[in-house]
């Protein structure tokens, strides 16, 4: 029997990642799909493995009738940004429409809530400027509510189990410690982008005050980092 997964993810480097692991410990039969809305940051189709392929696909649009009812698994992650009025509902109801009866979907997120400082000891008289930076982000420098509050992550399973699924898991824990500073750089190279193409042009000096932020916190980065919830939640669509 075919396996067939599909990815979702706003990061296209991330998606790429995910899917290419998950070649490397399923058998060549099994087929795996990646879609996002923006394929320029995806690798040429020469250089994925034989059974990994990428679409563009807009999670909230109407799902084209080839996909519904497809795939034994669906992952979605670090929506976050895409998830509208703190509801995953519709999402998650696309999602659902992919599946296999039987089929699960994995959401994997960033929980804001479990946001912590972390310091060595020659860090620990050291200024905090991830905060700050976090929530020059979140509130794309206070023109916007900040995202980072929102609350629908931690209760994904609730919304889960709203829209028919079962055999709901949920795992969420912090990052290893060694981990922290690799964590650290891929976000600063994220608040980088944002900070180019979206506070560059609100304009009011904010692009420049993100990046001046980026460059404090980088040069601490052996002394202080910040750990957050890897949260995964996990669900089954029923057999009907």
């Amino acid at each position: 029997m075919q396996a067939k997964c599909m990815s979702f993810t706003p990061y296209p480097f991330l998606c790429r990642i995910w899917l290419v692991d998950l070649a490397r410990y399923l058998p060549a039969s099994a087929r795996i799909d990646g879609f996002d809305i923006d394929l320029t940051q995806c690798p040429p189709k020469e250089w994925l493995p034989p059974n990994v392929s990428v679409h563009n696909l807009d999670c909230l649009a109407p799902l084209p009738d080839r996909l519904v009812g497809r795939y034994d698994i669906v992952h979605i992650q670090l929506f976050h940004l895409a998830v509208h009025s703190n509801d995953p509902a519709p999402i998650i109801k696309n999602l659902v429409k992919l599946l296999k009866p039987g089929g699960w979907i994995s959401w994997g997120e960033i929980d804001y809530s479990r946001w912590k400082i972390v310091r060595t000891k020659e860090g620990k008289n050291i200024t905090d400027n991830l905060t700050p930076l976090l929530e020059m982000i979140g509130t794309l420098g206070g023109t916007k509510p900040n995202w980072t509050t929102d609350d629908w992550p931690v209760r994904l399973p609730e919304f889960f189990e709203q829209n028919g699924l079962v055999n709901i898991t949920t795992d969420n824990r912090p990052f290893p410690l060694e981990l922290l500073p690799f964590q650290l750089d891929t976000a600063l190279m994220a608040s980088e982008e944002v900070s180019y193409k979206a506070l560059d042009h609100i304009g009011g000096d904010l692009g420049s005050c993100c990046r001046e932020l980026i460059t404090r916190v980088f040069r601490d980065r052996q002394k202080l980092a910040y750990n957050v919830g890897r949260l995964t939640v996990i669900g089954q669509r029923t057999d009907n």
